[in-house]
């Protein structure tokens, strides 16, 4: 429908939506030629991943770490050239367990010495069980999956399967994350290491089924795109091995906007859009909450699909029954974020005598210590109870990017789960500051004079991250990572591929295969799916 608006501008493609995603599919549209413009609701870009002023002075992105991030946009956007730069830490992670923590080195010998401390031989089943899942993820994208393209759905992937992979595929994708570590390992600390990796923010416990499919994605990528050499960060022996944005997640975002711009890219911030335009099927453009109205034939939604179907879309322009089916999935979201202003760094405990505090200082840490731990700590969610024992993913991330906080202070920045959107009783106005002491409480087990060091904190609670992120119901990954909503599923079998039943109008974002976390993928796979439809048109 069109109407009367304040003033209008013409573009070869709309974007919606300002995250990382959404300026990923614009480095690349603009690099083939395409005039684009970037609609973002917020002043700044980035959603989770730009950079956020908790107190002032105190800035920081809701995301901690670039694991996820895919190395080839580094590469092919030449997003150094753009003042990107990694600092590599080593250690990249601590995690901590009640006998000491696990310091995640980037030598493997240091990590197996650790693996056989838990049990003996662990370290073997432990790299044994990587070795696998790498061969049923090159089977997988042998039967037609890539996580650059669109995916077939689970059945048909199955049939496409060789049968020498489908008992582990059957574990992996039917069965529960606990049953497969359960089989696989021996020790508790090396089934916490890998269940904080599959499940990470996901609302499911470990028990449930589905839930190892988390820990097909590196192998998933690796087969997608094999590494050209050893340095692949990919082929680290842990996560959060690329290492940490110099300036914070943000420069992420910095790197990608000055790239953008260098292509000719336009943005326009401050400027939630209120309906995509349609006209005799197809889109013509989207209009903004101000009036203006911007014109294009190509429209990429990089927003929550949830959101798109439900508020911008009407039963004309997509149909009633995808409209109502998407509009209906549910969204588990249960993220809490911490930030915590600093005066001096805490001390560590249960570190080797031999290793001192200012060595972990700058790495990721995380609190998960069992499967049962976390299997608590997600039922609790489940049950509209913030967790007794939170899950925890946090950085100090100061000791590498000074310039996040004041002189002479520190930034604590910690993701927290599982914090549910809907609580059983009571609301987050009184929840919030309860909820986050006792995660204070939990850190200081790692941190035991964390409390001496505090000068200023900061909580948002998931009503809060969903008013100012646009996280509906704080969901970080716009939907489950559980196989019956990934793959030819994600957001719905009929716009899986990017494409909706409205001509023109394309899906991106962590709502779209191959699903949520800072990886870039969704708008590197939009951005080719509409190039190619032009080339074709």
């Amino acid at each position: 429908m069109l109407d009367n608006r304040a003033s209008s501008h013409r573009y070869d493609v709309v974007i919606i939506g300002g995250g990382h995603n959404g300026l990923v599919a614009a480095a690349y549209l603009g690099r083939a030629g395409l005039s684009v413009a970037v609609l973002e609701a917020r002043e700044s870009l980035g959603g989770p991943c730009g950079t956020y002023e908790f107190m002032p002075g105190y800035r920081t992105s809701l995301t901690n770490s670039p694991g996820s991030f895919e190395a080839r946009f580094v590469s092919e956007l030449e997003l150094a050239r753009f003042g990107l730069q990694f600092v590599r830490t080593d250690p990249t992670v601590v995690h901590h367990f009640s006998n000491g923590s696990f310091i995640g080195w980037r030598d493997r010998e240091r990590i197996v010495a650790q693996l056989n401390q838990f049990a003996p031989g662990e370290a073997d089943r432990y790299f044994g069980l990587l070795h696998k899942l790498e061969e049923l993820g090159r089977a997988v994208c042998a039967a037609g999956v890539s996580i650059f393209s669109t995916s077939p759905n689970l059945i048909d992937l199955e049939k496409r399967l060789s049968t020498s992979q489908h008992g582990l595929f059957k574990r992996v994708f039917q069965g529960s994350l606990k049953q497969l570590l359960d089989e696989e390992l021996a020790s508790e600390e090396a089934k916490a290491l890998l269940s904080m990796v599959a499940l990470n923010a996901t609302l499911a416990p470990p028990s449930a089924c589905g839930t190892a499919i988390g820990l097909m994605m590196r192998p998933l990528s690796l087969a997608s795109m094999p590494p050209v050499d050893a340095a692949d960060p990919r082929l680290s022996a842990l996560r959060g091995s690329t290492g940490l944005p110099l300036g914070g997640m943000g420069a992420i975002i910095d790197a990608l906007e000055a790239c953008c711009l260098h292509y000719g890219v336009v943005f326009h911030k401050g400027t939630p859009v209120e309906q995509v335009l349609h006209h005799g099927g197809r889109t013509i453009g989207v209009a903004s909450t101000n009036g203006d109205e911007y014109f294009a034939n190509t429209v990429i939604s990089t927003i929550n699909p949830k959101t798109l179907f439900t508020r911008l879309l009407d039963d004309q322009a997509v149909g009633a029954t995808i409209r109502r089916e998407i509009s209906s999935i549910p969204m588990r979201g249960s993220a809490f974020k911490i930030a915590l202003a600093l005066d001096r760094l805490p001390r560590y405990s249960g570190l080797p005598s031999a290793i001192g505090s200012e060595v972990v200082a700058g790495c990721q840490f995380r609190i998960g210590p069992s499967m049962d731990y976390i299997e608590r700590a997600v039922m609790d969610g489940l049950s509209g109870v913030c967790s007794h024992q939170p899950i925890m993913w946090g950085l100090i991330s100061s000791v590498t990017s000074p310039g996040v906080a004041p002189k002479d202070r520190h930034l604590l920045s910690v993701n927290v789960w599982h914090a549910p959107y809907e609580l059983a009783e009571g609301n987050w106005e009184t929840e919030k500051q309860l909820f986050g002491q006792r995660c204070i409480d939990t850190l200081a087990e790692l941190m035991p004079d964390l409390r001496e060091c505090i000068v200023g904190q900061r909580f948002m609670s998931p009503v809060e991250l969903e008013s100012e992120l646009g996280l509906v119901h704080s969901n970080i990954t716009h939907g489950d990572m559980l196989p019956n909503a990934l793959f030819g599923a994600r957001p719905h079998q009929n716009a899986h591929d990017y494409r909706t039943p409205l001509k023109g109008l394309y899906l991106s974002g962590a709502g779209t295969w191959p699903g949520g976390y800072v990886t870039g993928i969704p708008g590197f796979n939009a951005s080719n799916v509409v190039i190619r439809d032009l080339a074709n048109s």
